[in-house]
């Protein structure tokens, strides 16, 4: 018994397979390598501290490692809106996947508390023409004990 596919169906086939390569294709491009990953705090802990809340936490350790190195790379704190609030290195050299630690004390680049809310790493890498914002939020909690 022979089976015919007639020329519709093989067309029809082949723009199906050629449409999900193509849409594939568009994904893949438009989705940026990971490039940044934090692996502290542990992405299952909610990151909320209280600078000067009288107790702890009242600071946040941050670790992150990156996948591609950038002599000239910037870190620093972003608030709700991704306006730069704390400056934590204007200029640090970081090699791939070579873990590095920053301590937020809650403080801006006057010196000041920041107000409560969620904050975010921000992470550039100028040889790359990249910025990233870490997705996860840390929360400052403002005020005392409580």
């Amino acid at each position: 018994m022979t089976h015919r596919v007639s020329a519709g169906a093989a067309l029809f086939f082949a723009l199906l397979v050629a449409t999900l390569v193509v849409a594939v294709l568009v994904v893949r491009a438009r989705t940026p390598d990971l490039v940044l990953e934090v692996t502290e705090p542990p992405a299952d802990v909610r990151a909320v501290f209280r600078p000067a809340g009288g107790r702890p936490p009242d600071e946040l350790t941050i670790t992150f490692f990156v996948r591609e190195p950038d002599d000239r790379a910037f870190v620093g704190i972003v608030d709700r809106h991704e306006d730069l609030v704390r400056t934590l290195d204007p200029d640090v050299a970081l090699a791939a996947r070579e873990p590095v630690t920053y301590i937020w004390d809650g403080r801006d680049d006057e010196g000041e508390l920041v107000a409560s809310g969620r904050y975010r790493l921000l992470v550039g890498l100028p040889s790359e023409d990249r910025e990233m914002v870490w997705p996860r939020r840390f929360t400052v909690v403002r005020g005392g004990p409580g």
